[in-house]
């Protein structure tokens, strides 16, 4: 037999008072706060040097897992101006190329 049995009325009084996760919380933050800019820079750095795939494992979380392209610039160019864009690049690269393999030196714009 259960001590607690399926809609059972919770005993007043019992549980977590109202409020205590949030103080908790914000008590928490608080502190690591303070610990951080009194020695944030210098622990970072003692992670980097010391434990780099940690360091590299909090970077890596910090990072969004998914890239959402909002930029719809191109859904105004006709695919005929498209086209004429990616023939003018491929004849620039071209000319890139060729002048790579003459050994000539091309300007970097």
């Amino acid at each position: 037999m259960s001590l607690f049995q399926k809609g059972q009325a919770k005993i007043p009084g019992s549980g977590r008072a109202k409020g205590v996760k949030n103080r908790l919380s914000h008590a928490f933050l608080k502190a690591l706060v303070e610990d951080f800019e009194q020695h944030g820079e210098e622990a970072i750095r003692i992670c980097r040097v010391e434990r780099p795939h940690e360091y590299l494992r909090v970077v890596a979380s910090l990072m969004p897992r998914e890239l959402e392209i909002t930029d719809n610039r191109l859904n105004d160019i006709t695919d005929d101006e498209l086209i004429a864009y990616i023939e003018y690049a491929q004849r620039q690269l071209a000319g890139r190329v060729g002048s790579v393999e003459s050994g000539e030196e091309s300007p970097l714009n």
